[in-house]
């Protein structure tokens, strides 16, 4: 292949999201959060935890099933002192139960919290498809938080961030336990986030 057509390779394969901001920090599948820089803090119990391919994979089924992961403060890695928040992740996720939460990214800055939470084909209250990836951000700037995906545009714009005096921080994965028996399942392929920035998608626009 030539330099110019593995140029344009490169380029196509390229998330339209990511490709227009700097992100200072990552998480890549490649290993399990634990042991990746920055580190996470595992929390839950009763899943399926697997990492391969790139994809973390995480599933449970029953009572008391949940698996969340929170960046380690020591690390540095999280600093919304600025008021913004770039936060953006590629996800697939489905429940048996259309009900049970799934997947969340909660993000916190010591006095305020927002949160994008995922059910099966719901988004913060938004039909979207959870069946297939999507790559999704969350821009934070002035308060006010814009959900937004690779397919589909802008999402949802939470308004009002929920009054939080917890100590600043980024989690996701499955924060609460199911209302059911029935399984549920999700897969990572990245989450990545700058402090610095705050880039929020025009009204329409989309990946496609």
């Amino acid at each position: 292949m030539t330099s110019m057509g593995l140029g344009v390779v490169l380029f196509l394969a390229l998330s339209p999201l990511a490709s227009d901001l700097q992100y200072a920090h990552s998480y890549n599948a490649d290993e399990a959060p634990e042991m990746s820089a920055p580190k996470w803090t595992s929390k839950g119990s009763g899943t399926t935890v697997e990492v391969a391919e790139g994809v973390l994979n995480i599933q449970g089924e029953g009572p008391n099933t949940r698996q969340f992961y929170l960046v380690d403060q020591a690390s540095g890695a999280w600093d919304m002192t600025s008021g913004l928040a770039t936060v953006e992740f590629r996800l697939k996720c489905t429940a048996a139960d259309p009900q049970d939460e799934v997947f969340r990214v909660q993000i916190a800055d010591g006095k305020a919290m927002w949160r994008v939470v995922f059910y099966h084909n719901r988004c913060n209250g938004v039909k979207v498809d959870t069946d297939d990836w999507d790559t999704y951000r969350l821009a934070i700037k002035d308060g006010q938080m814009q959900i937004s995906s690779e397919k589909q545009g802008v999402i949802a714009l939470q308004s009002e961030a929920v009054p939080h005096e917890e100590p600043p921080g980024l989690i996701f994965g499955t924060f609460k336990n199911p209302q059911s028996l029935t399984s549920r399942e999700w897969s990572l392929d990245f989450i990545r986030w700058t402090n610095e920035e705050a880039r929020m998608a025009e009204s329409g626009e989309s990946g496609r």
